[in-house]
């Protein structure tokens, strides 16, 4: 089986490459930057620039599945820049991969990643595949423009697949990495005592169940996150159980912690990012028979 990854220089499409490549498929990646990057027998690289709709059309040749991963990093100052580029970087890649799809006739499955910001911040409830998602916060309408630039191949025979990706725990980049350059600092800050719920997903299960989805060969929407979503203060116990035990603990007001993001002009990154609290459940990946290597936090022994 030949797999094409769009964004597959990133933290999360290194460890799926190198997971497929382990596993005997060959891979394609499309990428901005050809430079330094080595071509193998089952490993090959290609030019795109997503913001230009440009692709190379022999990436496609083969291709069995299309996974994509591209768009621009949410961790990042909401300027009136940034936010454009947050969402035209995922809305054109999608845009730029039906140009693309339109020249092969071997592909079965189109998987793209999506995220759980599209579900309101809700920590009375759970919210599964099913709920209702007419979020109206900046992430969610990103969220959703996405998805129904993806829903534009619903009317071909390939089967398509939108994984909502929750927070992904890697030392190697995201949340968890920010958690843990904090505690290096031996400090311990939290917000309202750490009260948010935290929807997470280690990366071995991301990739065990991308890789579950296309040995299935199943569509639709799939929330990508552990059954069992933590507390903030839970993952920061987890972090310094694991790390460094922290020299100052406190926590501050979310009433106070948001003034210097007002002051800046982006409090919905506040509430939106640092005040993240959704409890979301991956309700069709257990239907399905998937089975969550890492379930709890208390299962994670290593960083």
């Amino acid at each position: 089986m030949k797999i094409l990854i769009a964004g597959g220089t990133g933290f999360i499409g290194k460890k799926l490459y190198n997971f497929f490549l382990n596993n005997g498929f060959y891979v394609n990646i499309l990428t901005r930057n050809l430079s330094s990057k080595k071509n193998s027998h089952k490993l090959k690289y290609f030019h795109w620039n997503p913001a230009k709709f440009e692709v190379d059309y022999e990436s496609i040749v083969g291709v069995n599945v299309i996974i994509n991963l591209s768009g621009k990093n949410v961790f990042s100052f909401w300027s009136k820049k940034n936010r454009k580029e947050i969402l035209y970087s995922r809305v054109n890649s999608i845009k730029t991969l039906i140009k693309l799809i339109k020249n092969n006739d071997k592909l079965e499955h189109f998987i793209s990643a999506s995220a759980i910001g599209i579900y309101k911040n809700n920590n009375s409830q759970f919210q599964d595949e099913s709920s209702n998602n007419d979020c109206e916060s900046f992430l969610g309408n990103v969220v959703k423009k996405w998805e129904d630039e993806i829903d534009k191949l619903s009317s071909s025979k390939i089967l398509i697949s939108k994984l909502r990706i929750g927070i992904v725990l890697s030392k190697e980049s995201g949340y968890l990495e920010k958690l843990i350059l904090i505690n290096n600092l031996k400090i311990n800050p939290m917000i309202d005592n750490g009260s948010q719920w935290q929807s997470w997903i280690h990366m071995d299960d991301l990739i065990g169940a991308t890789n579950f989805i296309i040995e299935n060969k199943l569509s639709g929407i799939f929330n990508l996150v552990s059954p069992n979503p933590s507390l903030n203060s839970q993952l920061q116990s987890k972090v310094i159980s694991l790390n460094k035990k922290p020299l100052i603990s406190f926590s501050t007001p979310s009433y106070l912690a948001i003034i210097p993001f007002k002051i800046l002009g982006i409090s919905d990154f506040f509430y939106e990012i640092i005040l993240n609290n959704k409890r979301v459940y991956p309700r069709k990946l257990l239907k399905n028979g998937y089975v969550f290597k890492f379930d709890k936090l208390k299962k994670i022994m290593t960083l």
